[in-house]
């Protein structure tokens, strides 16, 4: 797996506008992406901080508060069924597609199948 961390500027920008760059998007698409153009920030990202950054804004959406500041997030992606959450999820790899170079991409995808790998034993 790379090591190299990477710039979120170009990402965060294309994060906000995710729905022109991810094939058959979906409304809850486009909202994810704009929530993390957010949430991550705008510091340097290896694939697997994009990956915890992903999970750990999945989780405060499912709550509704962020548990960076304890202070209730107000989203439209709050308030939905766990199925929901599953389905961002299964997001990450296309966002990741979408907005990062091809090598950060695939080690997205490759730290991805490692965890879920390493869950299922």
């Amino acid at each position: 797996m790379t090591e190299q961390a990477l710039s979120m500027t170009e990402p965060k920008q294309k994060l906000m506008r995710v729905e022109e760059f991810v094939p058959n998007p979906t409304k809850l698409t486009g909202c994810f992406g704009r929530f993390l153009a957010e949430y991550l920030g705008d510091h340097e990202l290896l694939p697997q901080d994009f990956v915890m950054g992903c999970e750990l804004a999945i989780n405060d959406l499912q709550t509704g508060v962020n548990g960076y500041s304890g202070k209730s997030i107000q989203n439209r992606l709050v308030g939905y069924p766990p199925q929901i959450y599953a389905l961002l999820r299964m997001e990450i790899p296309r966002i990741a597609e979408a907005v990062f170079p091809a090598d950060f991409a695939e080690e997205v995808k490759k730290f991805i199948k490692e965890v879920n790998e390493s869950a299922s034993e």
